[in-house]
């Protein structure tokens, strides 16, 4: 009995030493992993503060690692620039970011991360990546100069050299972005979801061609974005944009651009007439698009664009303000984008648009509006060799003016020519001329008292400086009244007797005059440097009418 006695008590000393053992190894491993933590997040947040110069201080809380399964953890994260000595540098000309940027999160995990590469080669590796309600305040302080800006992973320093991230999920997060320190941002991004595939900071990713950004993927779904023009008068907004690199997509649903300031307000702060202007289109969608070829030389390459239900409305005043300035063809426009492009096509799908002025002596608005507005655009780019007069970007497009006379109309233009060459040709549909009396009558004061159309033809070439072309415009009945200004379409008596006098002498009644042939009118405008590219079309067209009824060199007047 006494042996078996002993031989348990040997037993149970056995199993008290293996548990003591156990205990030990647990509360070492506790105790130093406790350190470890300790330790980690001081050295994470002292380097970031040394690596940065003391730009940048980094606060870690409820940091949790687990070196063994490869995870770490923290409950928030903030990272908070200090402005003052990012200019204190600066001032002395050291190197400092040209943008800084400031992070406030909720929970992060990291998994299956490489601790043995992240302290010893300060490279971090993972398979995942989850960030919870991250604001994101990305601060402009200063601009751009440099002709050809170094790629990421170039100019990558510390740990962040040779990052890699098998999948990145940013959800609940917010994105502003502001010029310096100004109260405004220009843009925001209050609420989206990000999710990456295979992010990898290299130079081989950088090249992938099945790459974008050095990720396999990216998918963005974000929601309410704004974006402040520079001038500070007008904000685009979206209600949700997708974008799937992979895929190549962007969708931007409910898009508007809407003026922060009421006319009067716009033309005091440009000081001189400007077109206040509303727009907005129901769907904006970008297909076949060339991420990859963006991250690697900041070109961009649509293969289709489509503008669903655009509308534009508009409004000039002319009587409290005068125009200043030289405005720019759609060349020169295009010739100032430093940015190569090309879309290959674009579609504006049933838009519309309504464009009113107020002139000197007139006492009401007038306005055109063109219904169904649908165009096509092809060729759209400032790529040298892309664009030439026998290959030019060609717009087609038709409309219902005053929702009643169809006008279709076929512009082809060589955006890169020098001179602005570029020519228009078109056909106009039947219509009552008196529709056009919203416009004239308080513009022009001019009232088309009777007159239709039975159909137009016209072709004109256009360049810098002059427009040079013919239109046949079929037509008969037409008598017009030349009014009285600031009358708001009264006749006095020697207007009275000066559109008589119109009619009988000077304006043709019909074309093709009885017993003659179809008159074919002129076009010749000499276009004024001061007005849109919309006015100098606008003004061929009126050539072409004025010379057809026989007022050759009255479009002007």
């Amino acid at each position: 009995m006494r042996h078996n006695s002993d031989k348990s008590s040997f037993k149970a000393i056995k199993w008290l030493k293996v548990i003591a053992w156990v205990v030990g190894v647990a509360l070492f491993l506790f105790v130093g992993l406790f350190f470890f933590t300790i330790w980690l997040q001081n050295r994470i947040e002292r380097t970031v503060a040394e690596q940065s110069k003391g730009i940048y201080s980094l606060q870690l809380h409820g940091l949790e690692t687990s070196p063994f399964l490869g995870s770490l953890s923290v409950d928030s994260l903030s990272l908070v620039p200090d402005y003052r000595r990012w200019q204190e540098l600066s001032e002395q000309e050291q190197e400092v970011p040209r943008t800084l940027l400031g992070l406030r999160t909720g929970a992060i995990h990291l998994r299956k991360l490489s601790y043995t590469k992240a302290l010893l080669k300060q490279e971090v590796q993972l398979d995942e990546l989850e960030v919870q309600q991250p604001t994101l305040l990305l601060s402009v302080m200063r601009a751009d100069t440099t002709s050809a800006p170094k790629p990421l992973h170039e100019t990558a320093k510390g740990f962040l050299q040779g990052l890699a991230i098998g999948k990145i999920n940013v959800r609940q997060a917010g994105l502003y972005y502001r010029d310096g320190t100004a109260s405004d941002t220009l843009f925001s991004l209050p609420s989206f979801q990000l999710a990456v595939d295979d992010f990898r900071l290299d130079s081989a990713s950088f090249m992938g061609e099945d790459r974008a950004y050095y990720g396999q993927r990216y998918r963005l779904a974000a929601a309410d974005a704004g974006f402040l023009f520079s001038d500070g008068l007008y904000q685009l907004s979206t209600d949700s944009i997708n974008v799937d690199t992979q895929a190549g997509n962007v969708l931007l649903q409910s898009m508007k651009i809407v003026p922060l300031a009421d006319p009067a307000a716009m033309a005091r702060a440009k000081g001189e007439a400007v077109t206040h202007q509303e727009a907005e289109a129901k769907l904006v969608s970008l297909e076949g698009v060339d991420f990859a070829r963006h991250s690697r030389n900041n070109s961009i390459r649509v293969k289709y664009a489509l503008l669903q239900t655009p509308s534009l409305v508009a409004f000039k005043d002319k009587q409290n303000f005068q125009d200043r300035g030289t405005k720019k063809l759609p060349h020169q426009l295009v010739q100032s984008i430093k940015t190569p492009f090309l879309i290959d096509s674009l579609d504006l799908q049933d838009g519309y648009i309504r464009y009113s002025e107020l002139v000197p002596e007139a006492v009401e608005r007038g306005h055109i509006t063109f219904h169904h507005l649908n165009a096509g655009f092809s060729n759209l780019s400032n790529i040298q060799g892309q664009i030439t007069r026998e290959n030019p970007a060609i717009v087609t497009a038709s409309t219902q003016v005053m929702d009643r006379a169809r006008l279709e109309v076929i512009i082809r233009l060589p955006l890169l020519d020098p001179s602005g060459y570029h020519t228009l040709e078109g056909t106009i549909g039947e219509a009552n001329l008196q529709l056009l009396n919203p416009m004239l009558i308080p513009t022009g004061f001019v009232r088309v008292e009777s007159g239709h159309v039975n159909s137009g033809r016209f072709t004109v070439e256009l360049n810098k400086s002059q427009a040079n072309g013919t239109m046949r415009l079929l037509y008969s009945n037409l008598k017009l009244d030349l009014l009285t200004k600031g009358t708001g379409g009264e006749q006095s008596i020697g207007k009275e007797v000066l559109s008589l006098l119109a009619n009988k002498v000077a304006i043709k009644e019909s074309n093709p005059s009885p017993g003659e042939k179809p008159r074919q009118g002129t076009i010749t405008v000499t276009r004024d440097p001061g007005k849109s590219v919309f006015s100098y079309w606008k003004d061929c067209l009126t050539s072409g009418f004025m010379s057809s009824m026989g007022l050759e060199g009255m479009a002007e007047q």
